[in-house]
């Protein structure tokens, strides 16, 4: 069994396409009755169930990678611990992954890199080799910078402790804006999903209160075409709304 993990993969769970199909199966269903009035639209629409699946799998990939992040950054912090009490690198992260232990739990994804260093430390495997290895495989900028910076110090000879040290550092105070961008956009993100919901609320509402006003819309050629060019105007939207609040630092 291969105990390595791909970060930019995300396999669903059983609880995960319980969920998914209960919501999209519901979505399928409210859109066929508001925007077209027929059960048989259902069989018409069933691929917007793939976009929603894309961009269900994308949001889960990127709370993976966050998750991981978050994970990560703690281990750098435990490392230059170690450092500064005088242990070698590679003795660092034994000490890292009990520290770490006070923090997460044994499950989380951590603890199985940090085991993978030590078999690879044992194998006389470089830490940078092992560290740009995950950062491949973790997709995440500051695990591959990290990497590259224990490289160019092993092989220019630089002082390591304090170029780790100060690396760290720079990720931290990423971190720390990171944090505050998503805290200024937070309620603007509310805002898009409200923005979103809202179409299928008015047609609701019109439908409860003068249905007259959207029979025309139903069960005619210009009706489906007009209703389906709303539908597809309001997903678009979604998607560049979604794109404009994609801020890296």
């Amino acid at each position: 069994m291969n105990r390595k993990k791909n970060y930019n993969e995300y396999h669903f769970r059983a609880k995960d396409w319980i969920i998914f199909g209960l919501m999209g199966l519901g979505k399928i269903a409210i859109i066929a009755y508001l925007f077209f009035d027929s059960l048989k639209a259902i069989f018409f629409i069933l691929p917007l169930i793939g976009i929603d699946y894309k961009s269900m799998k994308k949001e889960k990939i990127e709370e993976q990678k966050q998750s991981f992040t978050k994970q990560f950054r703690s281990m750098m912090e435990a490392i230059v611990t170690s450092l500064n009490a005088g242990y070698s690198l590679e003795y660092s992260f034994v000490d890292a992954r009990r520290d770490l232990q006070l923090i997460y739990s044994e499950k989380e994804d951590i603890f199985r890199e940090i085991d993978l260093f030590l078999e690879g430390i044992k194998m006389n495997m470089p830490v940078e080799e092992l560290m740009k290895d995950l950062g491949k495989r973790s997709g995440v900028q500051d695990i591959k910078n990290f990497a590259n910076v224990i490289l160019v110090a092993k092989r220019n000879g630089g002082n390591l402790m304090h170029i780790i040290d100060k690396t760290v550092k720079n990720i931290i105070d990423k971190a720390s804006v990171e944090e505050e961008i998503k805290t200024m956009i937070a309620a603007k993100k509310l805002e898009e999903k409200i923005m979103m919901v809202m179409p299928y609320g008015i047609i609701f509402y019109l439908r409860m209160t003068s249905g007259e006003l959207l029979q025309v819309l139903y069960h005619n050629l210009l009706g489906v075409v007009l209703m389906a060019t709303f539908l597809l105007m309001i997903y678009l939207a979604d998607f560049w709304a979604k794109k404009i609040m994609e801020i890296r630092v």
